[in-house]
């Protein structure tokens, strides 16, 4: 009996890999991908389960035994895709539910005509089986394919009503057009939400450095496209500057990698608290970062930028490490024709000009020699 037991959790196991989508678990939002598809199937678990019940009711008032006993089996099951859905087996669950709903629609429209309405909930079905990725998507575009297949068979084979059930047809139809959308309405509304949160979240993810939580250099290159494209255009002006934190090295060395990350987040913070709400300032890579100014002239980005470099080494402070922590800058404002290629080509020789002339200063194109900060470094 253990090897059978074993032999079908292994079997059912090997359905569900092949069934399911191949997300590593190791990714960022597979716990949180698992936990939406959770959510969703067990809504439309209950709602499915709900709307057999009442079917139960309802064909039992119309005289109709069979398809009475049949809903009993269908609660059942639409309750079985609960369990399923508890132990992440959605592709299960899913495969459930579009077989239950075929057969379901098949019986009620061969006994009760399609004039009744029955097959409309192969349309709910067919949507949410496509829309929400339980299988692969092949397997669930030939599934949704095949609900809408049976819906047309389905309508155009049981087109003849039922003699005797003329009165009920109205009634019937009336409530499965709204048992067939509104519940339905409701999960993609649900699901809509959840995955446009998903996305949101992965947009910040993919935007934004996980040290430091500026924005990252893939955002920042967007960016620059973007701002360059109007300046080509001559109709907005705007100034980059490129700033490394001097000595980072040795802070990486003595102290280890823990207190440079440290630094690094104290050093960001500082830097992105000292600027005015519309500028930009991101992480450009290791221990470089880049400020956009937009809509600026350099003359004032020059100044702000000698204040910031002159009150750091007071504002920001490391444990266990006494030597003042300073940064270099270079600050250009581009040109109306300038490439960022060419630009960055600029902004780097002024850094390294700030740099090789001692660090701790502001080098821009708008004053020829660096300008030192006059706050001494002890």
């Amino acid at each position: 009996m253990r090897n059978k037991a074993g032999s079908y959790r292994a079997w059912l196991s090997s359905i569900t890999m092949r069934l399911t989508m191949n997300i590593h678990p190791a990714s960022a939002s597979f716990a949180n991908n698992i936990k939406q598809k959770s959510f969703i199937f067990n809504i439309a678990s209950c709602c499915g389960a709900s709307v057999h019940l009442v079917f139960i009711f309802l064909f039992v008032y119309i005289e109709q035994d069979f398809l009475a006993w049949f809903n009993i089996a269908s609660v059942l099951l639409w309750l079985s895709t609960l369990y399923f859905n508890k132990c992440q087996q959605h592709a299960i669950s899913a495969s459930i539910m579009c077989g239950e709903i075929i057969a379901h629609a098949f019986l009620a429209t061969k006994l009760l005509g399609a004039d009744a309405g029955f097959q409309y909930y192969l349309w709910p079905m067919a949507l949410l089986i496509v829309a929400v990725p339980v299988l692969p998507t092949v397997s669930s575009a030939l599934l949704g394919i095949t609900n809408m297949i049976a819906f047309g068979v389905f309508s155009v084979l049981f087109s003849q009503p039922i003699p005797g059930l003329a009165p009920h047809y109205f009634g019937l139809y009336i409530f499965n057009t709204i048992f067939a959308s509104v519940p339905f309405i409701i999960i993609a509304a649900i699901a809509r939400c959840l995955f446009e949160n998903q996305f949101l979240k992965i947009s910040q993810l993919a935007e934004h450095d996980e040290l430091t939580k500026l924005y990252n250099r893939r955002f920042a290159q967007r960016l620059l496209q973007y701002y360059f494209s109007r300046a080509r255009c001559g109709t907005k002006t705007f100034c980059i500057a490129l700033v490394d934190v001097d000595n980072f090295k040795k802070i990486n060395d003595e102290l280890g990698h823990d207190m440079g990350d440290e630094a690094l987040i104290k050093i960001s913070h500082y830097l992105s608290n000292s600027l005015r709400e519309k500028d930009i300032c991101c992480r450009w890579g290791g221990e470089e970062f880049l400020f956009v100014f937009p809509n600026t002239q350099i003359e004032m980005i020059h100044k702000r930028l000698e204040e910031i470099c002159q009150k750091m080494p007071k504002d920001v402070n490391i444990d266990q490490w006494h030597t003042p922590i300073s940064c270099s800058f270079g600050l250009i404002q581009v040109q109306e024709e300038e490439t960022l290629k060419e630009a960055f080509k600029r902004v780097d020789c002024l850094l390294y000009q700030a740099k090789n002339n001692g660090r701790y200063q502001v080098a821009s194109d708008h004053i020829q020699d660096s300008t030192r900060c006059e706050e001494a470094l002890i």
